[in-house]
């Protein structure tokens, strides 16, 4: 979540006093649209929301919510003249309802909610439907009729699943005598609002019967963490589609690739939607796939394998045994009833399944996980998972899979804290770097500290034994139980994450007061500094790490990292004196200290008048190596001027490119508002007031309206990217506007 820094500028009013610690009941609160559209495709401009009628003249009404919204879709219908089907999509940019997706799907991680941004309704009576999953957040939406009848709706909205809570009613407030900074200061505050939720609100994607087993909907396979590591085994199971077709994956990682295989029933006339794409999900066939999904509308790459025709037809409500095999000879196999439907090897499918060892995202080599799902608007029953190694036939795993503890092993069940998501539509996980952000501005806005405690007590939750924390927990897991299962999948990647989660603990302490929780959690800290301080390398002073890789700048004597670690440390040792913690107080700054020293001695260009980009390229420069080497209070007073003059050759469209090494030449080059709000507190510090408000204003006024082209973006947050050419989202409709 990329939260606007400007809320800072608040922070000194809230510094030091304890938050508030609960919200609003939420209880039967709806989001419903401002305004309103009929015609025969979506619309920008609307009118006074009000209730409509779709013919088969008019199919099409477009709902504007006026700002990101988040729930479970509902739709009051007060007429109609016959069975009727409509389409629905959600989009958090407007052009998402031109596409045939959304601005989705979004399969990279389970999500506790709908995978899809378009969705399907049949209706048959007058009254209330509910959609079963949940929508993180959308601006947009629009109501399609597939069928030629009549059907008019009283309401529609959204059962809200995040407060209700306007940005001018929190307990923080920012105001001003310059309108446009009024609104940008509210982009984080609904952000905030957006993508932070409470304890339970976010419910189980899967139900569970003692017969039948696990009913997945319209949601990507979820996996069991016990298989993670893994390799070249055999799972058997049982299912039934209740809709359209069953979805699994093997090989996969928690968040992220893997096999993914659908299996397509015969869609039979009496039951099959209209809109049925059929290209996609061909009747009776197995679709086979590497990557998140099967579509390539997003930035996610999926590799379509090939798509194998079943030899019998494939029915509904009917049960059928699969076995899914992966061998050490790379050959991948699936029958259906001991009927083989195909038998391939890894090596024709050389340019998707290239193995690179493991990453964040998974690996083509027969390595991962396996879970169950259902394509967009399928829904499907799975029951008696076995999984045997290939080679031997040992046994590895069974489970019949009626139990409700089914939920938390495989990551469906409804989040156990109030938590700060990446974003509420995407991905929807715990992510530890962004949160730096988050910490600051919740506690000077929404003031819900539990939603900030609860945070970082789930990254706690996934620290291993080195003392590392998960980069981005998924929600559904108990995740205590399952830190070591994780870290072989790359989870524990970009080690400058952990310093940036110890700057928004010491934050977050800092802004609540949150002493006791601080005091009961402060070994598991003290445990990511002891990970930390043998990375300071002994023959340069800076920080190294070894074999890593990190977010902010180059893993080996960057100034980034090294000036990171300087303000993580010097976070830390205030927390330690709060605590009376004396003697790691005083460690920890001496630590600090001495890594400011080689700092200033090693990385320090005179030529250029900044801090080197790192010690083997020192004649570059970064966003986030100038940042963080001024906030952290490395730079003395003069450096500080002199880094904030060369900030000139960074300068790109709205804001400042992530490294002189990025070509400003490159129409598709972004500008990052995290690596930007880093920067915006430097300048603040280094009086460079002028220049920060500028920067407010071009970087985080592009996501205000305005334009007919800022209107279709503006969602009332603030964005992930902005393109510096055209200050449009920078990647598209993949994007998180919130």
């Amino acid at each position: 979540m990329v939260l606007s820094f400007l809320l800072l500028l608040a922070a000194a009013a809230a510094e030091g006093a304890p938050a508030a610690g609960t919200n609003q009941s939420s209880e039967a609160h709806i989001f419903t649209p401002h305004g309103i559209a009929l015609g025969a495709e979506a619309q920008v401009k609307t009118q006074s929301f009000a209730p409509f009628t779709l013919t088969p003249d008019i199919p099409i009404a477009t709902l504007d919510y006026g700002a990101e919204r988040a729930g479970f879709p509902v739709f009051e219908v007060s007429a109609l003249d016959g069975p009727t089907q409509i389409e629905v999509k959600y989009t958090e940019h407007f052009d998402g309802l031109n596409h045939p997706f959304g601005d989705g799907p979004y399969s990279f991680s389970n999500q506790l909610g709908n995978s899809f941004r378009v969705e399907t309704f049949n209706i048959t009576a007058k009254g209330k439907s509910v959609s079963p999953l949940l929508q993180g957040g959308q601006k947009w939406q629009s109501v399609r009729l597939l069928t030629n009848t009549t059907v008019t709706f009283s309401n529609v909205g959204f059962e809200a699943t995040i407060p209700t809570v306007e940005p001018e009613d929190l307990p923080g407030q920012f105001s001003s005598d310059d309108e446009a900074l009024n609104e940008i200061w509210k982009l984080g505050a609904r952000a905030a609002t957006a993508a932070c939720v409470d304890k339970g609100s976010q419910p189980a994607i899967w139900t569970v019967d003692e017969e039948n087993g696990v009913l997945a909907q319209s949601t990507r396979p979820s996996m069991t963490w016990k298989a993670t590591a893994w390799t070249n085994y055999t799972v058997e199971f049982d299912t039934k589609i209740k809709k359209g077709g069953s979805w699994w994956v093997t090989g996969g990682a928690i968040a992220g690739n893997g096999y993914t295989i659908l299996l397509t029933g015969e869609l039979p006339e009496s039951s099959r939607f209209a809109n049925v794409n059929e290209t996609l999900t061909p009747p009776n066939t197995i679709s086979l796939s590497y990557g998140p999904d099967f579509v390539n509308q997003t930035t996610l790459t999926s590799y379509i394998l090939d798509v194998f025709k079943v030899p019998f037809t494939v029915k509904e409500d009917t049960w059928y045994h699969i076995s899914t095999s992966m061998s050490p000879s790379g050959r991948l196999a699936v029958s259906i009833n001991d009927t083989q439907v195909f038998n391939i090897s890894r090596s024709d499918y050389p340019w998707a399944l290239i193995s690179s060892g493991a990453s964040y995202s998974g690996t083509p080599d027969f390595t991962g996980s396996f879970g169950f799902g259902a394509y967009q608007d399928h829904a499907a029953y799975f029951k008696n998972a076995h999984a045997y190694d290939t080679a031997n036939g040992s046994t590895l795993y069974s489970n019949n899979l009626t139990s409700q503890d089914v939920l938390v092993e495989y990551g469906t069940r409804a989040n156990y804290e109030s938590v700060c998501l990446d974003g509420p539509k995407r991905d929807r996980l715990v992510w530890l770097g962004d949160f730096y952000h988050t910490a600051r501005i919740s506690a000077i806005s929404t003031s819900r500290t539990d939603q900030s405690r609860g945070t970082l007590q789930v990254l706690l939750d996934t620290q291993i034994a080195n003392g590392q924390m998960s980069i981005s927990p998924n929600l559904g897991y108990d995740l205590k139980s399952i830190a070591n299962a994780l870290a072989p999948s790359g989870s524990y990647g970009l080690q400058d994450y952990q310093l940036l989660g110890l700057m928004a603990f010491n934050d977050h302490v800092r802004l609540t007061n949150d002493l006791d929780w601080a005091r009961s959690t402060w070994p598991q800290w003290q445990k990511v500094i002891d990970w930390l301080l043998p990375q300071i390398n002994t023959t340069t002073g800076l920080l190294t790490f070894d074999d890593g890789f990190a977010f902010t700048g180059p893993a080996d004597g960057g100034s980034a990292i090294s000036c990171e670690a300087v303000q993580s440390l010097n976070g830390a040792a205030d927390v330690a004196a709060m605590l009376n913690d004396t003697a790691s107080a005083t460690k920890y700054r001496m630590a600090a200290s001495s890594l400011a020293d080689a700092i200033n001695e090693k990385l320090w260009n005179d030529d250029i008048g900044a801090y080197g980009y790192s010690l083997a390229s020192l004649n570059d420069t970064s966003v986030a190596g100038t940042a963080f080497c001024i906030t952290s209070g490395v730079a003395p007073p003069n450096r500080t001027a002199r880094s904030i003059e060369a900030l000139s050759q960074l300068k790109l469209g709205p804001g400042y490119k992530d490294t002189s090494l990025v070509s400003s030449n490159d129409s598709s080059i972004n500008i990052s508002p995290n690596t930007n709000g880093f920067l915006l507190h430097a300048l603040f510090m280094g009086n460079a007031t002028a220049t920060g408000k500028a920067l407010i204003e071009s970087l985080w006024g592009a996501m205000l309206p305005g334009t007919e082209a800022a209107n279709k973006s503006a969602v009332g947050t603030s964005w992930e990217y902005v393109n510096a050419a055209t200050l449009q989202p920078g990647l598209g409709l993949f994007t998180s506007l919130s």
